[in-house]
């Protein structure tokens, strides 16, 4: 401590320097007794403390300890005492009266609340270190009586709303909840954000009769003041996180119709909203809803963009695909570059339009041939270009011409320097060379990518370093570990039945191998790439019976439990799966994503 401090805090006590000096010694000294179970010797130092002293400090620390010394007549003949002595400091009565409930002495306890609340001023601190003080020691009635109380002493029934709602959470009275958050948002709007945090807190709790008893309020709050517009936005963002979204969509219009003059704010942000949160179908709804204001609306560019690429986020979370749903998200990201141009801010619609191209298609120079002409616009950004140019190389391998996605992935790390992009353009380059069977080089550049910024590559590098250094052959060759890559090239290539041979050929070459758990994940992944969940599931479960403590193992229950949940739509076998992880494998890479989905399956 230093001297500046002992002369503030002497100064506060009526003490000298020296005084205060010798007070930390002694009750260093009581303190270090207490502790080693002399708490009788610890009390008579306190006790002679108190005599010569008589400071705050002393009277806490011999109540505290005669307490723990079960010497409650004394403890209570103490705390009196403070409390005449100072009588403006609230600790000395809430301590009394936690002795008088730890002894049972319940009249004693009411008596003595009863004039606490009586003696309370009408000021804000006072009114908030007693109601606090009664909330840290969990005595939730006690605190509740007093911030009620303090309102009526300052005339302000919104007050102490946020101490309130913590109170009522605890007591589980939803509506109580409810009402005092819609208080704090009718005294002041400016307080919506926070307000809607904290419900949103709350509802991630999973209490289903919460977002009932908030809704119940707001209707009954909200119409007592039908031209308040922070009303309204609420009843939009409630309705939003309680799933009624054609009921969001109903008041965002009515917003958007009363208050803003036709111009769709409230209307775009739900739509935003939606589309993060992936409800697609209704977010599509509600930017064409925006979209049919026209063109001189506010929100139309950014409006139609997000269109497109909601569009085209529902087209690939999709399993089944038609091509009249693939010439749909094309010509919707065409027609929307073709109206906006292929610019920094239509970025995402240049990726998109080339995955529908490549990938979905089949017309991989169409691809190459747009991303050609953008890849070396300056309007863009370095990253933005080395980000096309990564693209354009991985359409180039799935083609079958790995020189030039190596050229391009060259390109990128020279003009991208150290960025996250020239990382990623390193790592497509060790893995191409990994396909071609240069172990030794690739497994130095995965080494070297570990302390990649991108945990994502970083946790590949990882993976990668580890197959290599792992599954080595007895001779020091890497044989089997080149049938294995060359696997992964084919399936890179969409050729799964390619991929199938060479895995075939690694099981018919060796009686045992250490890469054969890795050969059995593989395998199920092809099989869920094919949508064939049911020997996806065989598989996995196969590994996890024959490998269950190999570093697949993580991997195997992560992909069961996404296969419980998205295809067999079992989300008690999928939390079954997410807590085997965090029981059986804590230190997995899925162990933080593990708990997440557990948490939320939980609810």
């Amino acid at each position: 401590m230093t001297k500046r401090l002992f002369c503030l805090v002497a100064c506060w006590l009526g003490l000298s320097l020296a005084g205060f000096a010798q007070i930390e010694t002694e009750t260093e000294q009581a303190a270090y007794l207490q502790e080693n179970g002399k708490i009788q010797e610890a009390i008579s130092i306190y006790k002679d403390l108190v005599k010569r002293y008589q400071s705050e400090q002393t009277y806490l620390l011999l109540c505290d300890a005669l307490i723990k010394a079960n010497q409650y007549e004394d403890a209570e003949s103490y705390l009196k005492k403070a409390v005449k002595k100072y009588p403006d400091q609230i600790k000395f009565p809430v301590e009394l009266f936690l002795l008088y409930e730890k002894e049972k002495e319940n009249k004693k306890a009411e008596k003595l609340f009863s004039k606490m609340l009586k003696e309370l001023p009408a000021n804000n601190t006072e009114i908030m270190n007693m109601g606090n003080a009664f909330f840290e020691n969990r005595h939730f009635e006690q605190a509740k009586q007093v911030f009620l109380r303090g309102r009526e002493l300052l005339g302000n029934p919104t007050l102490y709303s946020w101490q309130l709602g913590s109170i009522y959470m605890q007591e589980k009275n939803y509506k109580a909840i409810a009402r005092e958050y819609l208080l704090q948002l009718e005294k002041n709007p400016k307080l919506l954000a926070n307000i809607e945090a904290n419900i949103a807190g709350l509802l991630t709790k999973g209490e289903p009769e919460l977002a009932e008893e908030i809704e119940n309020e707001w209707k009954k709050i909200s119409s007592s003041n039908p031209d308040n517009p922070y009303f309204a936005q609420f009843g939009i963002w409630l309705y939003s996180q309680t799933g009624k979204l054609d009921k969001a969509f109903e008041m965002a219009g009515q917003v958007d119709r009363k208050f803003e003059n036709n111009n769709g704010i409230s209307m775009f942000a739900l739509a935003e909203d939606l589309s993060n949160a992936k409800y697609f179908r209704q977010a599509e709804k509600a930017l064409e809803y925006m979209m049919a204001k026209g063109q001189t609306n506010a929100f139309y560019e950014r409006s139609r963009i997000l269109y497109a690429l909601t569009v085209y986020e529902r087209f690939v979370s999709e399993n089944d695909k038609t091509d009249k749903e693939t010439n749909k998200v094309r010509e919707v990201l065409s027609s929307t570059l073709e109206q906006f141009g292929y610019t920094r801010q239509t970025f995402d619609l240049i990726v998109s339009l080339a995955d529908v191209l490549a990938n979905h298609a089949s017309d991989a120079q169409s691809a190459v041939d747009m991303l050609e002409r953008v890849q070396n616009d300056r309007s863009f950004s370095s990253e933005q270009r080395g980000e096309l140019k990564l693209i354009s190389a991985e359409i180039y391998h799935r083609n079958g011409d790995s020189w030039q996605a190596s050229l391009f992935c060259s390109q990128v790390e020279k003009e991208c320097k150290n960025g996250p992009v020239a990382d990623k353009a390193k790592f497509f380059k060790a893995v191409l060379s990994y396909y071609k069977g240069e172990m030794e080089w690739a497994l130095s550049q995965f080494k070297a990518l570990r302390s990649s910024t991108s945990k994502l590559i970083s946790n590949d590098a990882m993976e990668y370093s580890v197959l290599i250094q792992e599954n080595m052959d007895e001779d020091s060759s890497f044989s089997a570990l080149q049938l294995f890559a060359l696997a992964g090239q084919e399936f890179d290539y969409g050729n799964y039945a390619g991929a199938e041979a060479y895995l075939d050929s690694i099981e018919e070459r060796y009686f045992y191998h250490s890469l054969f758990d890795e050969v059995l994940l593989f395998r199920a992944e092809i099989a869920m790439r094919q949508q064939d969940y049911a020997s996806a599931d065989s598989l996995l479960n196969e590994l996890l019976m024959k490998y269950p403590y190999d570093l697949t193992a993580d991997d195997a229950i992560m992909y069961l439990a996404f296969i419980s949940e998205e295809y067999y739509k079992d989300k008690e076998k999928a939390r079954q799966y997410y807590q085997r992880i965090i029981l059986d494998y804590p230190n997995s890479l899925y162990a933080t994503r593990a708990r997440e989905m557990y948490s939320r399956l939980s609810k």
